[in-house]
């Protein structure tokens, strides 16, 4: 595994030095497709594919219905995900209402094995990728 990155210019708003700068931004590689993913699962394990359509459907399913009960799902050597709401501060307490919420999001943590992975990943810089909408 290993993260590409490629140096980006951008415009800092805030903090004690606004203006341009430069930074690193990573360089997206693309995505898995579904079919991608099924196929590696089939090679891999004697699933078939309807088998593999059934889990997507199942998990997705248990996943959303916890979530929409305020529950995290904990998937052992995956991560957790588990509902949380962006919001607006108030000054009072008695202010505080559901107002306040912005958006409910679905968090994820990666479980310790997938984390330490990503934390301890090489990084290298790209000058040939470019990302489409640039």
């Amino acid at each position: 595994m290993a993260f590409v990155y490629k140096k980006k210019k951008t415009t800092v708003r805030l903090g004690k030095n606004p203006g341009e700068k430069y930074i690193v931004a990573t360089a997206n590689q693309g995505k898995v497709t579904d079919a991608e993913l099924k196929e590696f699962i089939q090679r891999n394990s004697t699933l078939s594919e309807q088998d593999i359509s059934l889990l997507y459907r199942s998990l997705a399913t248990i996943i959303e219905e916890n979530i929409n009960l305020g529950m995290g799902v904990n998937l052992k050597n995956l991560g957790v995900f588990s509902p949380n709401f962006r919001t607006n501060g108030s000054s009072s307490v008695e202010e505080v209402s559901t107002e306040n919420i912005e958006k409910v999001v679905v968090n994820f943590r990666p479980a310790t094995k997938l984390r330490d992975a990503i934390e301890n990943a090489p990084v290298k810089e790209t000058r040939k990728f470019k990302l489409k909408h640039e």
